[in-house]
């Protein structure tokens, strides 16, 4: 009996965690607004096979690059700055809030979902 229990919470374990980061870029596309009046556009290239992504504010455009999810990190290569890093991110539920850990920081940006592309 013991060894049944062993086995039902070891499978669950397993469950819950592959369930946890399930995120794939798609579940990124889309316009993002920050709380700071940010925008963050992202979008899929499906001739280079990459999603890209550009961060604006007041219309000029701050950063931009290129985004791969692994691991429950968004790995981000900067286009504009000789930049790479990878940062950790959770969505809300509903999948329309998300946080992103700010780069060698301990900030975040809260950011809403405002369309999908």
């Amino acid at each position: 009996m013991n060894k049944i229990i062993l086995l039902l919470v070891s499978f669950l374990a397993i469950v819950s965690t592959s369930a946890k980061d399930t995120s794939t870029v798609n579940s990124f596309l889309g316009k993002w607004k920050s709380f700071e009046d940010e925008i963050i556009s992202i979008e899929y290239n499906n001739k280079s096979n990459e999603a890209s992504f550009s961060r604006s504010f007041n219309n000029e455009i701050v950063s931009e690059g290129i985004i791969i999810v692994e691991n429950g990190f968004l790995a981000v290569t900067r286009k504009d700055a000789l930049l790479s890093y990878k940062l950790k991110y959770a969505f809300s539920p509903d999948g329309e809030t998300l946080v992103v850990m700010k780069p060698n920081s301990r900030q975040a940006w809260l950011l809403y979902r405002t369309s999908y592309y």
